[in-house]
């Protein structure tokens, strides 16, 4: 699919201010030199190097999305007035902390479908003085972005026509390199109005099963244990904190070991490397409590998250003793554990 326009905003971090004026963007050419071949590459490779699914957030009963009908507007009739608001969005949503950017908007058309390219590169403060209020210089964009054009973020939407098009599209953030926080909050969230397609209680739940089947079918004593001291301390974890089944694992050091039982148990196994925010109450759902058995046949069950403090233990060498307080409020008898 090749690139037929592309607008340019220099946007500033108003999140504080969002009544303060956009600066004018500009419309710009799609030239045979460093610059256009490069947006033309990143426009390119949009498909490949945007892997993270995200969805747009619904507002009410009215299943409508600010973002998402501000991208309509602009696939439906593409200019530099309908980038615009898009642009501003972004200012608006931008804190100090992530400064000024350069913002490109992309888009091309190959038979039905329509995509579209949003990206941002961090501006340098040292070259704002070329700039004036009235219009954004080529030139200006060309110094700023050749100095960032390996750190930036990136989104793409696919238009196909239909009534429920450009709910879902792809992202990344190539400025972040931490692998538990995929991408910016205010990027996903604030600007595009977005979530990860993977609910978080979906991807929690998928989390809490593996664990527990892990658990479950493993006979190493080792194993039991990492996973079984990573559930009691998941609800430490920041909420809707962003990560992976396979990030979680390395998040709590598990041993190869442990690492490979867990994700043996994720099924399909590209789901271990699919981000979704964790949910701390839905993992207490799936996991609730912890047991542990003893060689002389009794069963120690708890909540998971409390455990410790129900049990008190001591071991010497391989003895492990275990002691607890509390009135009776229930007893059976079981046919099976």
């Amino acid at each position: 699919m090749a690139l037929q326009a592309i607008y340019s905003f220099l946007t500033f971090p108003k999140k504080t201010q969002p009544e303060d004026p956009l600066r004018p963007g500009a419309s710009l050419p799609i030239a045979d030199d460093k610059l256009g071949r490069m947006l033309k590459g990143l426009f390119e490779s949009a498909h490949s190097d945007c892997v993270v699914p995200i969805m747009f957030v619904s507002d009410g009963e009215a299943q409508e999305n600010a973002t998402r009908g501000e991208l309509l507007a602009f696939v439906h009739c593409h200019s530099l007035a309908t980038a615009t608001p898009l642009a501003l969005r972004l200012q608006r949503a931008t804190s100090g902390q992530s400064g000024m950017g350069l913002l490109f908007i992309g888009i091309g058309q190959d038979g039905e479908q329509t995509r579209v390219v949003i990206s941002r590169f961090p501006a340098d403060e040292g070259v704002v003085a070329d700039t004036t209020h009235a219009q954004l210089s080529v030139q200006f964009v060309e110094q700023v972005f050749l100095k960032s054009a390996f750190s930036y973020k990136a989104a793409t939407y696919v238009a196909t026509g239909r009534p429920d098009q450009l709910w879902a599209g792809h992202i990344v953030d190539r400025q972040i390199n931490a692998p538990s926080k995929v991408v910016a909050d205010y990027w996903i969230s604030d600007f595009l109005l977005s979530e990860f397609e993977t609910t978080p209680a979906a991807g929690t739940k998928r989390l809490a099963v593996a664990l527990r089947d892990a658990i479950s079918s493993s006979t190493s004593v080792e194993i039991k244990r990492e996973i079984a001291a990573a559930a009691q301390l998941a609800g430490n974890l920041p909420r809707r904190r962003a990560l992976t089944i396979a990030g979680f694992c390395d998040e709590f050091h598990f041993s190869p070991e442990t690492k490979q039982a867990v994700l043996s148990k994720v099924r399909p196994p590209r789901l271990a490397n699919e981000r979704f925010r964790f949910d701390a109450d839905e993992f207490t759902r799936h996991i609730a409590y912890k047991q542990i058995e003893l060689s002389n046949g009794a069963l120690l069950t708890a909540p998971a998250d409390r455990f410790d403090e129900v049990f008190m233990e001591t071991h010497r060498r391989d003895e492990h003793t275990f002691t607890t307080t509390g009135a009776i409020v229930d007893e059976r008898l079981k046919r099976s554990k």
